[in-house]
């Protein structure tokens, strides 16, 4: 099965160094970015968590790609469908587009764990995909999200992954396997600016 196409086209690049090299950002979507809720259906339920308008904001300004990577099985589970699946994305969309929170782009992966597909995560295929669309390389990336597999992509790809905290993230605390572990999304951010800070010094 292919990798699933973007959502919505990349928005313009913002403001930030093009002489600093930024590992591409692979965020996870539910219980990172907005609240948890079971196989999402309803746009009325999707809301931002606290500080993620910000976070996404100043990473933006320190020079970084922001890609949105979500594993969407219900679609593969035949739990919710394809049309409700891009109405909740439309919805987040508009809820960062009001807040003035770029990101430069949405992939999501329909397929349930059984269909063995290239996209969902930890595999690389979103990545990858996004990387190809936004012109940037996918090796060294680094990722954020609530689960191992959230993890596991940015240290598949030779980088770093980061468990928040929210949404199922306190289920993993202890067994992610992650190189940071965050409070949430908005600490996550302090953190990654951080560290490239720390590198290019």
């Amino acid at each position: 099965m292919r990798t699933p196409r973007l959502f919505e086209k990349p928005a313009r690049q913002q403001a930030g160094s093009p002489d600093v090299w930024r590992p591409l950002l692979l965020l996870d979507r539910d219980g990172t970015l907005i609240k948890e809720e079971e196989y999402l259906t309803d746009p009325k339920q999707v809301r931002l968590l606290p500080g993620v308008p910000q976070a996404l904001r100043q990473l933006k300004r320190a020079g970084f790609k922001l890609v949105v990577a979500s594993n969407q099985s219900g679609v593969g589970r035949g739990l919710i469908t394809l049309s409700q699946l891009r109405r909740v994305n439309r919805r987040f969309l508009q809820l960062l587009r009001a807040k003035k929170a770029p990101i430069d782009g949405l992939y999501w992966c329909p397929h349930a764990p059984r269909a063995r597909c290239s996209c969902r995560k930890p595999k690389l295929g979103m990545a990858k995909r996004a990387a190809r669309d936004l012109g940037v390389s996918w090796k060294r990336s680094m990722s954020v999200g609530d689960r191992p597999s959230d993890v596991q992509i940015g240290q598949r790809t030779g980088g770093l992954g980061i468990l928040v905290l929210t949404g199922y993230g306190p289920c993993w605390r202890r067994d992610s396997g992650a190189d940071h572990v965050a409070k949430n999304f908005k600490e996550a951010s302090s953190w990654i600016i951080n560290k490239m800070s720390s590198r290019k010094e």
